[in-house]
């Protein structure tokens, strides 16, 4: 088996083929010698990914990744799936055999558990829409639209769509999909659009998609995939076009969730988020606290703080942004005398063999700081996870895998002196969920600093 042993720092690298055969396809040219296909990865829990056909190893993707559109000789072929174990060897999660017809497109699918993948081959022809593309008699731009439904077993919705500048009840039906299902294409002029989401057999719309761009001459693969936002129905739509680019619609009927971390060491705080459409209050915020979460509509807001005790002003209206579908914690700290407030978002997407470990530094005076996750065998020096020169306000992040770790944070001065900033007990990284830590001055700790778990 071919191996394909990702490191981290490759996740975003792309492996393009190129062989007698076998090529990336433009949607400029419109004569079918071939047949083509796509590969997108919706196994949320999924290591990297690689589609292989015929013993050739495209580009590894991760989740909510596409690969480009390729071309392929007609005949039979077998077709596998590639992930990752625990020691980033590649292993292979599934195979099929796959016909490959001219006029024929394919977008290959994982999706489900990446422990037990599925594989769904989505078939389609766009002969239509090039014809009409390619009719000189008449000025046509035409695109074509079909969806799947990926996102959880036993979940099943009726698909419509419409111009942007229509309602619901002008909508076009795309079909009912159940899990592991997907609709017959259809040809629509190029432009702006909507896509709603019902129960089957439902009026009653819930989910709406912000403004869609189908402005090329493409077939527009619509996926239904799970998300893990504070939605009820947690999945979002995804648009692949023939490109490596994938464009996420989240519910226009999703809120964000929200709520505030105290980063001062010596008082209370009362905090004011507003926007236009709402205000919500969260008062009498301890230090090294955090709220309860609330939820808010997407929007910017202008938040500000005041002090508990006294009502004095700390800061206003700095500009937040909250998306839909999204978690954020707002953060309050303190440069020199000035107090101010940053949003970081959670990443809720779960992992099977790592965590996604965020560290953010809120310390004013301190700069160039590295975090050492060390093992039981391990020391600083031979720690094998790491970050690197994190100044004040910034975040880095790193996939850890599982397991028992202490946290130790580390000043280099100019001049080589080391300080030690912290050093956590033992701390356990599971794939229950991801980390984000905040590092904040705290003049009760013996480091001086405290490092918490929001």
């Amino acid at each position: 088996m071919l191996n394909f042993k990702l490191s981290r720092l490759m996740l975003g690298s792309v492996l393009l083929a190129s062989f007698v055969g076998c090529s990336s396809d433009s949607d400029e040219d419109t004569t079918t010698q071939y047949s083509y296909f796509q590969y997108y990865n919706a196994s949320a829990n999924s290591t990297l990914t690689a589609l292989v056909l015929d013993d050739y190893t495209y580009s590894g993707i991760d989740f909510a990744d596409a690969i480009p559109r390729y071309s392929y000789s007609e005949g039979s072929s077998e077709v596998s799936i590639l992930g990752l174990d625990e020691d980033g060897n590649s292993v292979e999660l599934l195979e099929a055999d796959t016909q490959f017809d001219l006029d024929t497109e394919h977008l290959f699918v994982l999706y489900g558990d990446f422990h037990t993948p599925q594989l769904l081959d989505l078939q389609f022809n766009r002969e239509d829409m090039d014809d009409l593309n390619d009719d000189e008699d008449n000025d046509y731009s035409k695109m074509q639209v079909l969806i799947a439904n990926v996102s959880a077993e036993d979940s099943s919705y009726d698909a419509y769509i419409s111009l942007a500048t229509q309602s619901f009840t002008e909508a076009t039906a795309l079909g009912n999909v159940g899990y592991g299902e997907y609709s017959q294409e259809q040809v629509f002029d190029t432009g702006e659009y909507l896509i709603y989401l019902t129960e089957p057999g439902s009026s009653e719309v819930i989910y709406t998609t912000s403004i869609m761009g189908l402005t090329d001459n493409t077939a527009y693969k619509m996926l239904i995939r799970p998300s893990f936002g504070v939605g009820e129905l947690k999945l979002v739509i995804d648009s692949v076009d023939s490109t490596t680019t994938v464009q996420s619609y989240p519910a226009l009927e999703s809120l964000a969730s929200i709520n505030i971390y105290n980063g001062l060491d010596s008082q209370d705080v009362d905090i004011q988020i507003a926007s236009q459409q709402e205000t919500q209050f969260v008062y009498d915020i301890q230090p090294f606290s955090l709220s309860e979460f609330q939820n808010m509509g997407y929007n910017d807001y202008a938040v500000s703080g005041v002090s508990s005790a006294d009502d004095s002003s700390l800061f206003d209206n700095v500009l937040v942004t909250f998306n839909q579908d999204e978690v954020y914690t707002l953060i309050v700290y303190s440069e020199d005398d000035t107090v101010k407030t940053m949003a970081v978002s959670h990443d809720l997407r779960p992992r099977p063999y790592e965590s996604l470990v965020a560290i953010t530094n809120l310390v004013d005076v301190a700069d160039n700081l590295a975090v050492y996750f060390v093992r039981d065998s391990e020391t600083i020096e031979t720690a094998q996870y790491q970050m690197t020169d994190i100044d004040f306000e910034e975040q880095q992040s790193e996939l850890i895998p599982h397991g028992d770790y202490d946290i130790s944070i580390v000043k280099t001065d100019d001049n080589g002196t080391q300080t030690l900033m912290y050093q956590s007990e033992s701390f356990e990284f599971n794939g229950d969920s991801n980390y984000q830590f905040i590092l904040v001055p705290d003049s009760t700790s013996s480091f001086g600093h405290r490092l918490t778990l929001l």
